[in-house]
């Protein structure tokens, strides 16, 4: 007993010292190894950014290793060494991955996450030049900062223009999906701007391309069905390759709309069009007609004599390129908007001081929330972001009061 004393004193002493280390490594776990049911077929293990959505899942698979790589150097780990301690973890996850159902494991995720582990050590490494930094690199830091964010939303404006190849068309009234709902209404005619589409190949895809590119309206033509538990499609256009175009569907009493962005084609994941309860008063074989026409940053969605105005994307919406795919409710997205844009503005927060940089730089991100959205094909920026902007930045500037006391 008196020989296992010594032990225990030094592995509490361990575990108190690594907790969180320890703690990450179990979230990493549990988020690579439980097993998932209903997925679509996945790419083969050394495909490497090949499909859709894989920017984004890369992304996000390098944010879950960051911490891991932070850990480590925090502990005391060298960086070679804590790298291929990331790599190999990435590399043994995956492996176990061929035998957990659901799971896809992939040589991109291996990649990824051993860039986040290098991020993580790179940034606990330089804490001292971004997280406590001089007088003069702060303000270098809180101009910088506020031209991010600006690009940011810049790039989140751009990344919301639609990207429609040149490739044959298929049309799809209520089509059966294996990832989707099936819609059990019955859907008699769709229309682009007069242009019918056919179920099937469509002949004039060049000029169902021209007129998506134009900003055509959609009229939709059915009977209703019952209300789907989750989204189903009334009308779709896939092309060649079967990538989606375009999708109009039903989600209990909502109507969704979505079209391939340039999001969705630089491997990131496209937001949707909700409009929401737009058929909470249509009955079940009521004649159902809908009609979605967009201007410039705005969607009007019609569902019979009901018009929806005034849907479309914010400065927010930023989060929904890494993570629109997940299976969020509703209700959170809101929320979402908000803590994107108050995450963006922490730093910033921290960074800035009592100089003309900081005054130059506060300016600069009170004009991209302001005035750039209107000229990036968003809408403006509403209340609640903005307040959620305003409590980051608050919470940036806190934080660096708390550091100083503290030291």
């Amino acid at each position: 007993m008196k020989c296992a004393r010594p032990v225990c004193s030094r592995l509490v002493a361990t575990v108190r010292s690594h907790w969180f280390l320890i703690l990450w490594l179990g979230v990493i776990l549990g988020a690579t190894l439980v097993p998932f049911e209903g997925v679509e077929e996945t790419p083969p293990f050394l495909c490497v950014l090949c499909a859709d959505g894989t920017v984004a899942d890369g992304a996000l698979n390098a944010a879950l290793f960051l911490p891991l790589g932070a850990a480590l150097s925090i502990v005391g780990w060298r960086p070679l060494s804590a790298l291929a301690l990331g790599a190999g973890f990435s590399l043994s996850l995956e492996t176990a991955q061929f035998v957990i159902p659901g799971r896809d494991p992939s040589l991109s995720d291996v990649l990824f996450d051993t860039l986040g582990t290098a991020l993580g050590i790179a940034l606990a490494r330089s804490t001292s030049l971004w997280w406590r930094p001089k007088p003069r690199v702060a303000e270098i830091l809180s101009i910088a900062g506020a031209l991010v964010m600006g690009s940011v939303l810049a790039l989140t404006g751009l990344l919301l223009g639609p990207s429609f190849p040149e490739d044959t068309y298929y049309g799809g009234l209520a089509p059966r999906f294996g990832h989707l709902e099936w819609y059990g209404g019955r859907v008699l005619e769709v229309t682009l701007d007069g242009l019918e589409i056919p179920s099937g190949v469509i002949a004039s895809s060049a000029e169902v391309r021209q007129r998506l590119v134009s900003e055509a309206t959609i009229h939709v033509r059915a009977r209703a069905g019952p209300r789907p538990p989750g989204l189903a499609p009334l009308f779709t256009i896939h092309d060649g390759n079967q990538r989606e175009i375009l999708l109009l569907g039903v989600d209990g009493d909502d109507v969704v709309y979505r079209y391939r962005t340039r999001a969705t084609a630089w491997g990131l994941i496209g937001p949707e069009i909700r409009a929401r309860g737009a058929l909470r008063r249509i009955a079940w074989r009521d004649p159902l007609f809908i009609r979605v026409h967009r201007d410039g940053s705005r969607f009007r969605v019609s569902v019979n004599m009901t018009e929806h105005c005034g849907l479309g994307y914010t400065s927010g919406i930023g989060w929904t390129f890494l993570l629109g795919g997940q299976s969020l409710p509703l209700w959170l997205q809101p929320a979402l908007n908000v803590g994107w844009l108050a995450v963006l503005l922490f730093l910033a927060g921290r960074w800035v001081r009592f100089s003309w940089a900081s005054a130059s730089a506060i300016v600069l991100l009170l004009a991209s929330l302001l005035m750039l959205p209107p000229f990036v094909g968003l809408l403006p920026t509403p209340g609640t972001e903005l307040v959620g902007a305003l409590c980051g930045f608050l919470a940036g500037c806190a934080s660096r009061a708390t550091v100083r006391q503290a030291l």
